[in-house]
């Protein structure tokens, strides 16, 4: 991506000035003419490499920052110039800092707040421009900066909850993983030539681990290599529309982590759907852009064949039921949104129950894995050491039988 310093003008002949970040001119002369300006010159401008390098990238802690102190800030009554200003004055990431006066300079040029915001794609999710945008066009710039904020957040909280979540069950999996490694390829060979040659009958849980340090000594290296071509073919497929859809198909049936998966994908539905619905955004175009923030490819689907069903004059409900992808509940709050008129709030009764049911399930599944990784542990080293024990006090027996 490069940098542009562009003048454009609107249908009034209303002229527009700033920066915006894009891959070349047509691309750029594309993103103006979706907000209903015409490119009248640009020129690209290089920024200073080091800065560039050590320059901190915006993430969603700058976002929700962002969201707060501006609905706070236009609540009050403060103009938004001024309110832009001042959260580019306080922002502590220079990078975004750079962004948010930028986003001034176009607004004060004459472009929308949404507008100025979708100049830097890479930095505001689409979601987050349409929200802004459908403020605009309803008045109620405050409200949805409010919803925002609180959804940002409550997307950084359960960031939170899965990285503790996750920190102990991973660490356990490592040692586990670690210590086989170590015991099959480095220990348990030291000892099997002596095993072998002391004993002629070794008991059952020797020769099991005397047939897997083989393996391992022998397909150890093919087997690395294996797995790094499947990771690596894993990504290469992923990356087609066809692999995406079906490897996030297969996420949704791991068992734990799949109803984890679903749940969230079931929030982010709600939330979105229920902010852009209550902003005034038409029901067909808030799935347009619901179907694009949705991580999961098969509920992103599920979501653009409800949008068609829509527009064929069918409802929403009837969609999600078909695809069997949605839990009952929330096709049943659906409907009941759809007959009473007031699917918005219906819709906002779903995403508070998955804001409680989400980080429970994250906690549930992880409190019935680390007991198990704690018993895959105990397993292998407790094994191991049997088969060490049995072997030598075979031997010993042997040897005294021999005196």
């Amino acid at each position: 991506m490069a940098r542009f310093e562009y003048s454009a003008v609107d249908d009034y002949g209303k002229t527009a000035r700033g920066t915006i970040s894009s891959t070349d001119q047509n691309s750029l002369r594309g993103a103006l003419a979706g907000m209903g300006l015409y490119l009248v010159s640009a020129r690209q401008v290089e920024e200073d490499g080091g800065r560039a390098l050590f320059r901190k990238q915006v993430g969603r802690a700058d976002l929700i920052e962002l969201t707060y102190h501006l609905h706070t800030l236009i609540g009050a009554g403060v103009p938004l110039m001024s309110a832009l200003s001042d959260v580019a004055d306080q922002a502590g990431n220079a990078g975004f800092q750079e962004v948010l006066r930028d986003v001034r300079r176009n607004v004060q040029s004459g472009v929308s707040l949404s507008g100025a915001f979708a100049l830097h794609g890479d930095v505001f999710p689409e979601v987050f421009v349409a929200i802004i945008r459908s403020g605009e066009a309803t008045g109620n710039l405050e409200g949805v900066l409010k919803d925002l904020h609180r959804f940002l957040s409550w997307q950084e909280e359960l960031g939170k909850t899965i990285r503790q979540a996750t920190y102990y069950p991973a660490t356990i999996v490592t040692l586990v993983l670690g210590l086989i490694v170590l015991l099959f390829t480095f220990v348990f060979p030291r000892f099997l030539s002596v095993f072998q040659g002391a004993v002629a009958d070794l008991p059952l849980p020797t020769r099991i681990v005397i047939a897997i340090s083989g393996f391992f000594r022998d397909y150890g290296p093919w087997m690395a290599l294996g797995l790094a071509l499947a990771v690596v073919f894993l990504r290469l497929y992923g990356r087609t529309e066809a692999g995406r859809l079906r490897i996030d198909g297969w996420k949704l049936k791991i068992p734990l982590a799949g109803d984890v998966i679903r749940s969230i994908e079931m929030s982010q539905f709600a939330h979105f759907t229920a902010s852009l619905f209550r902003a005034g955004v038409e029901m067909t175009q808030t799935l347009a852009v619901v179907e694009k923030v949705i991580g999961n490819r098969v509920i992103a689907e599920v979501v653009r064949r409800a949008r068609e069903e829509l527009i064929a004059g069918g409802g929403l409900s009837v969609a999600l039921h078909k695809s069997g992808e949605f839990p009952p509940m929330v096709i049943r709050m659906v409907s009941a949104g759809e007959s009473s008129g007031n699917l918005d709030a219906t819709l906002e009764n779903v995403a508070s129950f998955y804001d409680r049911e989400v980080p429970a399930t994250v906690k549930k599944a992880f409190a019935i894995l680390e007991p198990a990784m704690t018993l895959l542990l105990a397993v292998v080293v407790m094994g191991t050491a049997l088969s060490f024990f049995l072997a030598l006090y075979k031997m010993v027996g042997a040897m005294g039988a021999g005196r």
